[in-house]
């Protein structure tokens, strides 16, 4: 038998086992008894202590295969060879696949299964003998976006703003202790100001901070979106509570927000999406992307107790107050996004103050698109009068049947005039969705029994223009309607009288209440300053929320 020395690779190991194998089976054929000479011995022993030591690997054979093929290539080129197929494979060989291919081949060769991380940029720091981090950040002119609290004698990173210049570098976490800023120590003796001061004693704009991590390093769980819709105007400017006037966000009733973080009892980091139930189709505005503080639910309705309680302890409690109903407490209302279907069918509500105009572009929307569109028919206690037929002009009801349905809720609203009950009922809503899409123009105390998973109703609200804007247009109708209704006869002249002064504001006036009590509950707005150009509008806002998605209230995507 062969003596072997030392056995290192694949190549060298498999010659000596064959040469072990040819040994036994030439002894066995010879029914000699098997003995090893110490030789032979050795070799075994070699081979075992490879394989034991897990050191056996093969040759990295393929480590210099893109080399090879680089050369190969540049060989043929300058040959000046004519071969097709050698032309094809060297096509072939170029391709970007082809190649990656071949740098994997090298990589697994050599063993390469993981990237090369660079070191941990850490370093101990000689007084405290703690492991601290250097973090260098370029902001130029753009707010850090952290704020700082005091704790234990310490300063500490209490939050970071999402999206801000901290959170994109990814190197600064709620928690960290601040030890330096651009060298300079950080006590917790040291003001808001005089942090400050060290933040713009930067160069370029850059800022150095050593920190120490938080002994619990803060893990983002999955992140899942939440949306929200604000019940209420807010300035955060004007706030006193807020930790971070700059880093304050401010919205209006009825802005679709997104909350990104809101772990905070007090305060959440949220984005405005925009204004109105179609928000965000059109992606977020550049004007609208940034992140800032809002307070929280928990904050909100804190302050809403302390100031119940201040009123209460005034000479008079105020009216609204004392009517404001619980679900509209609400301070935010969670929101998904709801994308229209075939079959679902939602009611179009126009709301609007008396005069301006609503009932005047429903008329025109069902004479225009009367398969399209429908309305309801009231309930009335009368009785009928010659000519009008039951279904048609109203549901004739006795009284007692009428006073039930209110009594039971069925009564959308109900009034009554001369002594005798009218309303729309519940259920002609219904029926009325069975014939179209529904308009209709209830009063605004209608909308709560209307907003409800049942209907998923579209609340537009018609606004009336300005002042101004309103006695100019109004007075422009006057005098077009006025010069169409002298060529007209007076038994077919449909003209009716213009508003007095005082009569548009109070429309005016009425709208602004209007927008104060219910704005949250609006999915969209239109100025009603030109009928005929607010009718357009009208009809491409319709023809939004039956195409694109919209906000609803997260209470109604449970329901099919």
């Amino acid at each position: 038998m062969m003596s072997l020395g030392p056995i290192r690779t694949a190549d060298e190991f498999i010659p000596a086992f064959e040469s072990i194998l040819e040994s036994i089976i030439e002894r066995k054929e010879s029914h000699d008894n098997i003995t090893l000479s110490e030789d032979g011995l050795n070799t075994v022993q070699n081979l075992f202590d490879v394989v034991s030591s897990g050191d056996l690997r093969p040759e990295p054979s393929a480590a210099d295969t893109l080399a090879w093929c680089d050369g190969f290539i540049a060989d043929w080129e300058s040959s000046g060879g004519k071969s097709a197929a050698v032309q094809q494979l060297i096509t072939l060989l170029r391709r970007p696949h082809v190649r990656g291919v071949l740098m994997a081949t090298e990589d697994i060769s050599s063993c390469r299964y993981l990237p090369q991380l660079p070191s941990v940029p850490f370093e101990v720091d000689e007084d405290e003998g703690i492991a601290v981090k250097i973090v260098r950040i370029s902001r130029k002119d753009e707010p850090l976006g952290a704020t700082i609290r005091c704790e234990n004698g310490k300063v500490i990173i209490a939050r970071i703003i999402a999206g801000g210049v901290a959170d994109r570098s990814a190197c600064i976490q709620e928690g960290d202790r601040v030890l330096e800023v651009n060298g300079y120590p950080v006590s917790p003796e040291m003001s808001a100001d005089d942090i400050v001061r060290l933040l713009n004693k930067s160069e370029n704009g850059s800022v150095t901070f050593k920190l120490i991590p938080p002994e619990i390093p803060s893990t983002d769980p999955d992140h899942t979106q939440l949306f929200i819709r604000a019940q209420f105007d807010y300035n955060g400017s004007n706030d006193s509570r807020q930790p971070c006037p700059e880093t304050s966000l401010s919205f209006k009733k009825g802005d679709i927000l997104e909350l990104l973080v809101c772990t905070d009892t007090h305060w959440w980091q949220a984005r405005c999406i925009g204004n109105s139930s179609l928000a965000g189709n059109e992606g977020v505005k550049s004007n609208c992307h940034r992140v800032g503080l809002i307070p929280s639910e928990f904050l909100q309705h804190r302050l809403k107790m302390l100031e119940r309680d201040r009123d209460s302890k005034g000479p008079k409690t105020n009216e609204r107050s004392r009517t404001t109903a619980p679900e509209e407490e609400l301070v935010y209302e969670s929101v998904c996004r709801f994308r229209a279907r075939p079959g679902i069918i939602r009611p179009i509500i126009l709301i609007g103050p008396p005069g301006v105009g609503r009932n005047e572009l429903k008329r025109r929307l069902l004479m225009l698109f009367p398969e399209r569109f429908s309305t309801t028919i009231p309930h009335t206690s009368r009785s009928p009068r010659p000519g009008e037929k039951q279904g048609v002009d109203y549901y004739y009801v006795p009284r007692e049947q009428m006073e039930s349905m209110i009594s039971r809720g069925d009564m959308l609203e109900f009034g009554e005039y001369r002594g005798n009950l009218y309303g729309t009922a519940l259920s002609s809503v219904e029926l009325a969705r069975d014939k179209g899409t529904p308009l209709l123009t209830p009063h605004p105390l209608a909308l709560r029994q209307l907003r409800t998973p049942e209907f998923r109703p579209i609340i537009i609200f018609v606004q009336p223009p300005d002042l101004a804007t309103f006695k100019e247009t109004r007075s422009a109708f006057r005098a077009r309607t006025s010069r169409a209704g002298s060529m007209a006869s007076a038994g077919t002249s449909t003209i009716g009288r213009g508003f007095s002064d005082s009569e548009i504001e109070q429309i005016v006036e009425s709208g602004r209440q209007l927008e104060e009590q219910y704005g949250h509950l609006f999915d969209a707005r239109l100025i009603n300053c030109n009928l005929e150009e607010s009718l357009s509008r009208l009809i491409t806002l319709i023809q939004a929320f039956e195409t694109r998605p919209s906000w609803v209230p997260l209470s109604w995507a449970t329901r099919e």
